[in-house]
């Protein structure tokens, strides 16, 4: 099995401090990701609480604290670190979350899932989605 690329968005469709929502897989097995731009660098992470396995967005696609400085976990309210996933406040304090690949390949943000992770993860359908637009 081939690791799975998602072409999430255009780099340009995304903003400083801004997120974009992308689904994986289909039916029971579906789970979501997304990415997020903060100084320059693009982030991906699985959306899911290292608390306990829920999606951590407030509405659609907003992951992020009121002062834009966290990623925070819509269910209890833990704060992550933009740039490195880790958990410094909240239940699952010193805790990652799930850091996808991503790159930019001719002008779009693309998320690698590793083959292995599909496996165990049940996605190896290798259908997928996205979910456009940003927010923040």
């Amino acid at each position: 099995m081939k690791d799975l690329t998602i072409c999430v968005c255009r780099d340009d469709a995304l903003g400083e401090n801004r997120t974009v929502k992308f689904r994986i897989g289909s039916g029971a097995n579906a789970r979501e990701g997304f990415v997020i731009r903060r100084r320059g660098q693009i982030h991906a992470y699985r959306n899911e609480c290292r608390h306990l396995p829920m999606t951590m967005d407030w509405v659609e696609n907003r992951f992020l604290s009121r002062d834009g400085c966290w990623i925070q976990c819509a269910t209890h309210g833990a704060l992550y670190e933009i740039a490195s996933g880790l958990c410094v406040s909240g239940p699952p304090a010193g805790r990652s979350l799930l850091r996808l690949p991503v790159a930019v390949a001719d002008g779009e943000i693309v998320v690698t899932i590793p083959a292995a992770e599909l496996e165990v993860s049940g996605w190896a359908s290798g259908h997928f989605s996205f979910r456009p637009g940003s927010s923040s």
